[in-house]
């Protein structure tokens, strides 16, 4: 039995739907800020209201490859929420649901190194992080999409039993059996 069958007042369908549109557009938006940060630190460019880029020149190596591995990261969950946005909202359960649960595997790993890399980045700024607004904005930003992303996976664990239980009871008045080798 599935442990949650609504979320606020949202069926779970409805509800990952939702989810995937804010995923692919919060995604988006943090990829821009990660590429201003790129910007910032590969040339002469500055954030207004940011850190100078010698201010961290030491650890460059560092901040460039967060960087880099960050938007590769959110380049890759934008184009998959967009992709499992249009397979939920177009198709049956069966045939979305092996991709369904590589996009619960995806985003746990995403949400995971996100949250590596900007304790790396954030605890580096230490006591300086909440003197320039860019980085207070970025810290808020990343906190208030962390624990949304956070609440999206609980979602997305209850739609999928919410599939599975809907997968049995279609297959047990079938007179059929489980199938493992296509998911379900």
């Amino acid at each position: 039995m599935a442990f949650m069958h609504r979320f606020l007042c949202w069926n779970l369908r409805t509800a990952s739907l939702v989810g995937f549109g804010f995923v692919f557009v919060t995604s988006f938006f943090a990829m821009i800020l990660r590429a201003l940060d790129l910007i910032a630190i590969g040339t002469d460019f500055e954030i207004s209201q940011g850190f100078h880029t010698p201010w961290r020149s030491q650890f460059w190596r560092a901040f460039l490859s967060s960087d880099i591995v960050l938007i590769f990261f959110h380049i890759l969950i934008f184009f998959f929420s967009i992709f499992m946005h249009l397979q939920v909202q177009q198709r049956h359960f069966v045939m979305y649901l092996y991709w369904f649960r590589k996009y619960i595997f995806t985003f746990i790993l995403y949400i995971c190194i996100e949250f590596i890399f900007s304790c790396f980045e954030y605890s580096f700024y230490g006591l300086n992080s909440f003197r320039l607004a860019f980085v207070v904005f970025t810290w808020l930003y990343w906190l208030g999409r962390t624990i949304v992303n956070i609440v999206f996976v609980v979602v997305l664990f209850a739609r999928k039993q919410e599939i599975i239980e809907q997968t049995d009871m279609e297959l047990r008045f079938a007179g059929e059996r489980k199938r493992e080798a296509f998911g379900y």
